[in-house]
């Protein structure tokens, strides 16, 4: 009897994933896309460093937010958030750093030019 349930169990989940798999046909190109893109590697230590760095400029965007709520001088909210745009571009700055020491090195070796193609089109949105 205890078979009997885990089998139907399994029936069970097969249909359910058998069922998904229409829905999802974008995730399947998104997967091709990514398994293209990330065939090379970052350096762990640095890519820490850029979470830490973003860790600490969500904290001080959230700081920036409760000098909102709280009615804080308008000039002193806009000092601080000048300073949290300031962190995130050097969060961006290091991240195409990394991008151009591991990623690019690696597109250009490997004549990746639709790797080459997709950072050009980053940079352009970054440095709008």
């Amino acid at each position: 009897m205890h078979d009997h349930k885990h089998a139907e169990a399994h029936a069970h989940e097969h249909p359910h994933e058998h069922a998904q798999n229409p829905a999802h046909e974008h995730d399947h190109t998104h997967a091709h896309e990514h398994d293209h893109t990330h065939t090379h590697t970052h350096d762990p230590a640095e890519m820490k460093k850029i979470v830490n760095r973003l860790s600490r400029s969500i904290g001080h965007l959230e700081s920036v937010k409760r000098m909102v709520e709280s009615g804080q001088d308008c000039p002193d909210v806009l000092v601080q958030l000048a300073a949290v745009r300031a962190e995130l571009a050097g969060a961006g700055k290091a991240i195409l750093k990394q991008h151009i020491e591991h990623c690019i090195v690696d597109a250009i070796r490997d004549e990746d030019e639709e790797a080459i193609t997709k950072m050009n089109r980053a940079i352009d949105r970054f440095m709008k």
